[in-house]
């Protein structure tokens, strides 16, 4: 597998080099292809006893594929691109409650919640009509990253630890990207936001 990984870290390299030097075929081209080489890889991976889950890793991983494609188009389409990760995190949520889940295990929702309290009053200043699908999509991924955490304290197994991977990761990328949008603008936090966004989906691959 280690010939995909260095694809996947190359064609990653040349979206986020179009990014700086104003390349829209560099962007438009090895975002997508990125994306698709990690549900590929996703694809290969037979380590799985509970075939459900890989079905569930799948479609999420497809459908933030799909929110990728929405929000690099000419129009930028943020609400269908912030759909699409909604149902992909719904899709995530689904593969790690299958077997045991849901988890309620209230130690690991109180940082979740203190995190989100504190990024949601940075955010919510500045999202004006934008607020209610934000807070819902907040609140999806909380969910998210909660029910990751549970079922790796409850689960400690590798596919539970690259769950749980993969949710910190995604929630990160999610919260500079939404600064980035939403607060003030960072030079770098476009390429932080995919390698963030990108590692993300490589752990969740992982755990299949």
């Amino acid at each position: 597998m280690s010939y995909l990984l260095l694809l996947i870290i190359l064609s990653g390299l040349l979206h986020i080099t179009g990014l700086y030097v104003k390349s829209t075929s560099l962007k438009m081209v090895f975002k997508p292809i990125t994306t698709a080489l990690i549900i590929y890889l996703a694809f290969l991976q037979g380590g799985s006893s509970f075939p459900f889950y890989k079905i569930m890793i799948l479609i999420g991983l497809g459908l933030s594929l799909a929110g990728d494609i929405f929000l690099m188009l000419p129009r930028e389409r943020f609400v269908a691109g912030l759909v699409s990760f909604l149902l992909a995190h719904i899709f995530f949520i689904v593969a790690f409650t299958a077997n045991g889940g849901p988890f309620w295990n209230w130690i690991y929702l109180a940082p979740v919640l203190v995190y989100f309290a504190l990024l949601s009053n940075i955010l919510l200043k500045h999202t004006e009509k934008m607020t209610l699908p934000v807070v819902i999509y907040s609140l999806v991924i909380l969910f998210f990253v909660w029910q990751a955490a549970g079922r790796y304290d409850l689960q400690p197994t590798v596919s539970a630890t690259y769950g749980f991977y993969g949710a910190v990761l995604f929630v990160l990328s999610d919260s500079l990207l939404a600064y980035n949008k939403f607060v003030r603008t960072l030079k770098t936090a476009p390429a932080l936001v995919m390698v963030l966004y990108w590692a993300a989906l490589y752990f969740l691959a992982l755990s299949i």
